[in-house]
């Protein structure tokens, strides 16, 4: 990898390491620019508007979702959830971040509609995986639910981020609590 594609790699990084941890619209370029020792114009460089590095992050964050999915592919359902809980106890462990989904739907109305774009995009293509999932675990009865795996996809994508956000305010303890809570969600009672 060329030292231009290893900055324009480190800067998407540490974009998206603040846009998690404090938010798209709180974190700057100069932030960046210090912690790699570069101008800001270093930055614009590479990314001439913030929009163009929140849909950098977005992008990059698509593709991660992506690479997981295909490890997991032949995996069993509840392998693949699993891996999917393991980046979100990583998020609460690294600073308490939110993943990028709740990062951008969170200040979905203030930013750009290109943005708002590539969320949407994004949130749909975990929504359909998680659809899938949901449906290939009921099948192969490692699963045990009544509602339509569409609604419990949602029930998942509303509590993934909602566990980093109660868990800020109510530790690893509430953190905990809302992913059992999850993890009860493919069980009927």
């Amino acid at each position: 990898m060329n030292t231009a594609q290893n900055t324009k790699d480190r800067i998407v990084e540490l974009g998206r390491d603040y846009m998690q941890r404090i938010g798209y619209h709180s974190f700057n370029y100069k932030q960046i620019a210090l912690e790699l020792n570069i101008k800001n114009a270093s930055i614009h460089h590479y990314f001439p508007s913030k929009e163009d590095l929140g849909l950098a992050v977005i992008e990059k964050d698509r593709q991660d979702f992506i690479q997981l999915t295909q490890k997991y592919r032949k995996a069993k359902a509840m392998d693949k959830l699993e891996a999917l809980i393991a980046n979100y106890e990583y998020f609460f462990s690294e600073g308490r971040k939110l993943c990028v989904l709740s990062t951008f739907s969170s200040s979905y109305n203030e930013i750009t509609e290109r943005m708002q774009l590539a969320a949407s995009q994004y949130g749909e293509l975990v929504t359909s995986w998680l659809t899938a999932t949901l449906k290939e675990g009921l099948e192969a009865r490692e699963f045990s639910f009544k509602e339509p795996a569409e609604d419990l996809a949602n029930v998942w994508m509303a509590l993934m981020p909602g566990s980093l956000l109660v868990g800020r305010m109510g530790g690893k303890p509430t953190f905990d609590r809302v992913i059992g809570s999850l993890r009860q969600t493919l069980k009927s009672s």
